[in-house]
C-alpha cells in the first residue's frame, strides 16, 4: 500500500476520473485519507480532457442528462485542486517524447460500441505526453489507469535519459497499486 502522505501525486484523467466514482472502499478511503492532507494535482490537459469528455457527453443527451452532466461539469470544476499548467518547459519535455514516440503505441481503443479513430488515438496519445511531461516537470509520481501507454513512454525516457536531463525517470503508480 503506498501512503496518501506520500504524496502530492499527479493524477491523470483516468485515475482522477476512476478514483472520484469507485465503488471499492478502501480505494475511497485511500482517496480520502490523500485529500485530507493533499490537493489533486492534475494537469491542464487533465481538466480539457474532462471538459471535452463533459462536452461530449451532452451534446449526444436528451434535456434531462444534460442537465446532470452539467451539473457534474460545475462539480469537478468546483472541486479542483491544484492544476500545473502547459509551460515552457513542459512543452519542451512533451516535444522530446512525442520525437521519441510519434505515433501510438497501443491499437485503438473501443468506447460505446465505436472504435477510436484515428485522429482521437493521435490526440489521446499526444495528452499521454503532455501528461507524462507534467510528471516529469514538476517531479511527482504520476498515477494513472493506462498501463500500457504509461509504460511506453516511461520506457523512452530510461533508453534516452540524456534528452531529459535533471528530470529522473517518470515514476507511475497504477491506480490498484494505491491500496495493494
Amino acid at each position: 500500500m503506498i501512503a496518501p502522505a506520500s504524496g502530492p501525486f499527479l493524477f491523470d484523467t483516468s485515475a482522477e476520473s476512476w478514483l472520484g466514482r469507485t465503488q471499492d472502499a478502501i480505494l475511497q478511503n485511500w482517496f480520502q485519507e490523500y485529500l485530507s492532507i493533499h490537493p489533486v494535482h492534475v494537469a491542464s490537459i487533465t481538466v480539457m480532457e474532462r471538459i471535452r469528455g463533459y462536452a461530449l457527453i451532452a451534446s449526444h443527451s436528451h434535456q434531462p442528462k444534460r442537465d446532470a452532466v452539467e451539473r457534474a461539469r460545475t462539480a469537478y470544476l468546483s472541486r479542483l485542486g491544484h492544476v500545473w499548467p502547459v509551460d515552457a518547459a513542459v512543452a519542451v519535455v512533451a516535444a522530446e517524447i512525442m520525437a521519441l514516440l510519434p505515433l501510438p503505441p497501443t491499437p485503438p481503443r473501443q468506447r460505446h460500441k465505436q472504435i477510436e479513430s484515428r485522429q482521437e488515438r493521435l490526440a489521446r496519445w499526444r495528452f499521454d505526453c503532455m501528461i507524462a511531461a507534467t510528471a516529469l516537470v514538476a517531479a511527482m509520481p504520476l498515477i494513472h489507469n493506462n498501463a500500457a501507454d504509461f509504460e511506453f513512454i516511461r520506457s523512452a525516457i530510461e533508453r534516452t535519459p540524456e534528452r531529459f536531463p535533471r528530470l529522473g525517470p517518470l515514476q507511475l503508480l497504477r491506480c490498484q497499486s494505491l491500496i495493494n
